[in-house]
This record gives C-alpha cells, structure tokens and sequence, in this order.
C-alpha cells in the first residue's frame, strides 16, 4: 500500500519528490492527470471486456474522519439489488456503497476531473490487473495542515455470480 502523501505507482507523480507548490506540504508530488484518466480508461475497456452483469463485492470506505460500515454489494443485470452490512457492521451504507462497478469508474472520473483542479491534490487509484474493476481510490490534499477531509475506499471480495 501507498505511504500517504507520496505519490505511488503508475500515474502517481513524476518520481522523487520535488519543491513543494506555494501552500503544498514539503515533499507533495502532483498526480500525472493525464496518466490517470489513461490508466482508467484501459481499466474500463478491461472491466468492459469481461461482459459481467451479475456480481457482489464489499466495499470499505472512510470519508474522514468518519469510518463507515463495510457493505456487500450485490448487482444483477446490471443495476444495484441488494446492500447488506457485513457481519459485524453496523449503521447505514454510504451512498457509494450504493454503485455498480460502472458507477465507480463514473465516479473515479468525476474526482480526478475534480482534483485536477486543486492546488494541492493527492490521488492513488488501483485496479484488479485481470477484471480491471477499480479496488482502491484515495483522494484528499497535500496542502499543509489538513488533518481530515480525503476519502478513501477499497473494494474486496469481488465474486462473479450466476
């Protein structure tokens, strides 16, 4: 996993940290946009490929500094049918515990279209190298001193159904 506040792997930054950018943290990196939206586009195509319209996986999100349930996702034909707590959990699903696979590649691409406009912007994305379904998203800001305000979620458990 990335160490929070480096930029990490493919179209993370351009290598060793740099001069910080005016009110940026020492050592920011800024994403490589351009690398991201391509590296989400392949993921998509891949994704696109496998043909799956009936699936369910669980998904783990923080939106800082609140940690929210762990939710089974279960899709059929395409669309959202079923949201369960995972045992143990407890509280209501996010609402991006309520997305299909589609809707987090939607998703993915509305924060980086977001994030490429702040001054500061941290972003790690990583997808299953086979299905090419997204299965970490990291968003916040290498600004100084912000203690909360980035999100984070991870898919697991991805498991095709009949």
């Amino acid at each position: 996993m990335s160490v929070p506040g480096r930029a990490a792997g493919p179209g993370g930054g351009a290598g060793a940290p740099g001069p910080a950018a005016e009110g940026c943290r020492p050592g920011f990196v800024r994403p490589n946009f351009a690398a991201l939206s391509r590296e989400l586009a392949q993921a998509r195509a891949r994704w696109a490929a496998q043909g799956l319209s009936a699936y369910s996986y669980e998904v783990r999100q923080v939106a800082a500094p609140v940690l929210l349930p762990a939710t089974r996702v279960t899709v059929r034909d395409g669309a959202v049918v079923a949201l369960n707590l995972v045992p143990g959990e407890a509280g209501q699903p996010s609402p991006l515990a309520r997305l299909t696979v589609e809707g987090r590649f939607d998703s993915l691409a509305q924060t980086l279209r977001y994030q490429a406009t702040l001054p500061c912007p941290e972003v790690r994305i990583r997808y299953d190298p086979a299905l090419g379904l997204p299965v970490y998203l990291y968003s916040g800001r290498g600004d100084k001193g912000i203690a909360d305000g980035f999100g984070e979620w991870t898919v697991s458990r991805f498991t095709p159904l009949p």
